[in-house]
Parts: structure tokens; sequence; C-alpha cells
């Protein structure tokens, strides 16, 4: 029951508007910083294909940082980027321009944001500010993150009139035995911090006095999560009582 609930949550926070990558045609791609380096090569992709020209990257000195920056140093074939004191979005962009052959002139970053919801903010003031008109973006985010991701640009945009928002998560988590594994086999996540990071997430989403929706802290607009979804997340919530919190905040 643990681990199909887990999995039934998991696809629901993994939004996709898109079956498949190649469907993908914005004018910007908009990758939030995480630890998740598998959202970057997705990111690669999409540019290689030519479905969108540019990318943003977002994503200051937060609260995964740590986490990417230690995924950089283990990681096989980036570990050679420097991370030190530098924001999330210098790292990606590092490892887009050296390892992805991405070129400087399609990068842009915003470099300021601490969370998901600065990430949204300040993204977009930086869109504002660039001279080529962004009127559709792709969105890309660590996949236990996308679907609060994209109520926060969804969120943010009304002041952007027009604009459309389309999210890809890079994979859709599945737990098997034991870690969580990333599409390359890699360890993505313990088994015990992708359960605290989605009960986090859910507990965010929610439209009440201690979520983000307007009865709450009113980060997100009302969402409407379906029941089997909700019912996972209480039974999951008995199961591991005070979870909800551990991962902090994000």
């Amino acid at each position: 029951m643990s681990r199909r609930d887990l999995n039934l949550i998991a696809s629901y926070l993994a939004r996709r508007d898109l079956e498949t990558l190649s469907e993908a045609d914005a004018d910007v791609l908009v990758l939030c910083g995480s630890a998740v380096l598998a959202a970057v090569e997705i990111a690669a992709e999409a540019l290689h294909e030519e479905l969108v020209p540019r990318v943003l990257v977002a994503g200051g000195v937060g609260h995964s940082t740590a986490y990417l920056r230690d995924a950089v140093r283990r990681h096989p074939r980036y570990r050679d980027v420097q991370t030190e004191s530098r924001s999330e979005a210098a790292i990606i962009a590092d490892i887009l321009r050296i390892h992805h052959r991405v070129p400087e002139a399609s990068i842009s970053l915003e470099e300021e944001s601490t969370n998901c919801g600065e990430n949204a903010s300040f993204a977009l003031a930086v869109l504002r500010r660039q001279p080529q008109p962004a009127r559709s973006i792709l969105l890309i985010q660590d996949p236990t993150m996308q679907r609060r991701t994209h109520a926060c640009f969804e969120r943010g945009r009304r002041d952007l009139p027009g604009i459309t928002v389309s999210s890809y998560a890079p994979f859709v988590p599945e737990v098997t035995d034991g870690d969580v594994k990333a599409p390359d086999g890699s360890t993505a996540w313990s088994l015990r911090r992708f359960t605290a990071l989605l009960l986090g997430e859910m507990r965010r989403l929610h439209d009440t006095d201690d979520g983000y929706g307007p009865s709450g802290a009113d980060f997100i607009d009302h969402i409407d999560i379906p029941s089997d979804v909700l019912d996972a997340y209480r039974r999951l919530a008995v199961i591991h009582p005070g979870m909800t919190r551990e991962a902090g905040n994000r």
C-alpha cells in the first residue's frame, strides 16, 4: 500500500502537460535549479532538438543548493564544474555550456531566488526585461516540485497577459526497492527523503490554513487535488507522522 501510494503521489506531482518532449514548442525554456541533474539533460535535449531557442536558468542559493553541489561533485561527468560559493543557476549554466555544448548566447540566468515562489516571480521579471518577447514558456523542475512550481508560475503570469506555461517534469519517479532512481540508474533520493519530499509537497498544495493556497499562505491559487491522491497522502501521513515538515522549505 505504501509503495503504491508513493507512486501515485509522485506521478501527480511530476506534472507533464506534454506526452513527449518532442511536442514542445515554446519561446523560452525556464529551468529551475535543483539537485535533479536529469532536468539539466532534458533541457539540453530540448535546446539541441530546437524545440526551444533559449533557456533561462533560475536559482540562487537556497534549501537545495547543498544537494546540487554534492550531486555535481559526485557526478562522473560534471564533477569538473566549480560549485563552491556559486548559485544554482551558475552551476547549471556551466553544465549546459561545458558538457552539453549549449551556446552561451542561448543561456540567461536568474541568481537571486531562494525558493520555488521566487523562482517564478524573479524568472518572470527577467523575461519581462529581455528584448525577445516570451509568449510561451516550457517549465522544467525537480519532478517532486513540478506541480507546485507550475502553480507559482501561473500565479506570477497574471501580470503578463497572453503568456502560456507548459510543464514537462524530467522524469516520473517510481519507488521499486530501496532508493529512488533517476533515469540513468543513479540514486536520486533515499526512500526516506523521497517520502518526506512528497508529503511536504502535498501539504503545501493544500488550500488550508497550513497550506500554500488562498486559505493559507496564499502563494498559489486553489488546486483541486484528485481524491485518490488525497487519500494516498492521508494514509501516508498516518504512517509517517511529522514527516510532512521534515524536508524543510524549498
